[in-house]
């Protein structure tokens, strides 16, 4: 059975999630974006922003030979429930509707403590640190949910996204005997924090320590 975590900053998290309420962002190009729960009235949009991947793209993301996506997998697709499979998707706001540039989900596994993920960037709109985004707010979606682990497959010729998942703490755990898949893991339990930048006094002190070290004070 699927434990979930149920403190009050769960319960708000999860509400926000479930009402749909977007989180505003701001690409690195100075585009501004939002990040939302999928919804049932996405089929379209969802559908739109496959058929413009490139075909490399919809690889890394269905598979090899896929083509294009049927009206009832594509209502499958956006009709998560939340819980045991969870799914995201960035958009551009356009005069009469919305445009999908990104998407990020994950499935619960069958022991409640574990779930595989998906992330794909629309290729106009890679680079610009959407990818970072949608994973953050899957990360924390998987928090909330009291999952452990997030674990993703990525073609082993996908360099780029090996650089990207291991960037974000996802470290190599297995490789698959017959065919070249990369299976990458990490913990969500805590935010990955950066070190945080020396503060001007001890910069200064730092060079005035050196400069005492170097006249033999």
């Amino acid at each position: 059975m699927l434990k979930l975590n149920t403190t009050p900053a769960a319960a708000i998290a999860a509400t926000r999630r479930a009402v749909g309420l977007p989180r505003h962002v701001r690409l690195r190009n100075g585009v501004p974006a939002q990040i939302r729960s999928l919804r049932s009235d996405d089929a379209k949009r969802f559908g739109g922003f496959i058929a413009r991947l490139s075909a490399a793209s919809r690889c890394e993301r269905f598979g090899r030979g896929f083509g294009a996506c049927s009206p009832a997998m594509l209502l499958d697709l956006v009709n998560v429930d939340g819980v045991r499979h969870a799914g995201f998707v960035a958009t551009l706001r356009l005069d009469h509707d919305e445009e999908v540039i990104g998407e990020a989900r994950y499935d619960v596994g069958a022991d409640g403590d574990c779930a595989e993920l998906t992330l794909v960037v629309a290729d106009f709109w890679q680079g610009q640190g959407l990818a970072e985004q949608l994973l953050d707010r899957l990360l924390e979606a998987a928090r909330d949910a009291g999952l452990h682990r997030l674990v993703g497959e990525v073609p082993s010729s996908n360099r780029r996204m090996i650089r990207f998942m291991q960037r974000m703490g996802f470290v190599a755990c297995a490789q698959g005997a017959d065919r070249p898949v990369l299976r990458m893991e990490r913990g969500v339990a805590a935010r990955l924090q950066q070190a945080p930048a020396p503060r001007p006094v001890d910069v200064l002190r730092r060079w005035l320590n050196n400069q005492l070290f170097q006249f033999g004070f």
